[in-house]
């Protein structure tokens, strides 16, 4: 349990982000392909310029 509870810790923020990008680009491809490419564009470089800023944690084993 308590594994699961680290893991959800973890991720629980990259697991929300992912989601809250994802309904944002369908929504947007809902209204017009054109700007769901710019948006999925704009979302590809922010989590590109988040992981390079915010790299993942490595836990000793």
């Amino acid at each position: 349990m308590k594994k699961l509870r680290k893991i959800f810790r973890d991720y629980a923020e990259d697991f929300f982000i992912f989601i809250g990008l994802t309904l944002i680009n369908v929504a947007t491809f809902r209204l017009s392909v054109t700007a769901g490419l710019y948006i999925l564009g704009f979302s590809c470089l922010a989590v590109g310029i988040f992981a390079a800023l915010h790299p993942p944690k490595r836990y000793p084993p």
